[in-house]
């Protein structure tokens, strides 16, 4: 992204992506250890206030892990073994890591699996994206312990030319 772009005044943000883990510790452990984050948020149950508090959402464990200051990825119990991210409606996660290679070994040894697509098994490659200008980067596909795709995104350029 170009260094002069700011977000319209009033434009919606991502705030975060929610994944059901079968496995939080493993998932937490994975994001910790293979992506280097570390500050979370954890709770119990939600509850909708004020007018009835005892209404619950949500009971169960759960928590935020911080990505940058506004961005998290939301982690509920409950998930299965049998399902994965591929087949959408959310297909993957898109993750800027500095260094690509590095990333991908940190998250295999965390936890995570290789993922192919299409014959490519997912490691560290660089790709070109056809646009106007063609833009490369280099990526890798790792899938995370409840099952999500995660797209590793090293970027060499702006992707949106203004």
């Amino acid at each position: 992204m170009p260094e002069n772009y700011t977000r319209p005044v009033g434009a919606a943000t991502l705030m975060h992506v929610a994944l059901v883990c079968k496995d939080i510790d493993a998932s937490l452990r994975f994001y910790r250890e293979g992506l280097g984050f570390s500050r979370t948020y954890e709770w119990s149950e939600s509850a909708v206030v004020p007018t009835c508090p005892h209404q619950l959402i949500f009971k169960g464990r759960a928590l935020y892990i911080e990505l940058n200051g506004d961005t998290y990825i939301e982690l509920f119990e409950g998930g299965r073994d049998d399902v994965d991210s591929s087949a959408g409606p959310i297909q993957h996660i898109a993750l800027i890591v500095p260094d690509v290679e590095e990333a991908y070994r940190n998250c295999l040894a965390a936890g995570g699996q290789a993922f192919t697509i299409d014959g490519w098994p997912g490691d560290p490659t660089t790709v070109e994206l056809n646009g106007d200008p063609a833009v490369q980067l280099r990526v890798a596909f790792v899938k995370g312990p409840a099952g999500e795709l995660i797209e590793l995104y090293e970027q060499h350029g702006p992707l949106v030319a203004r």
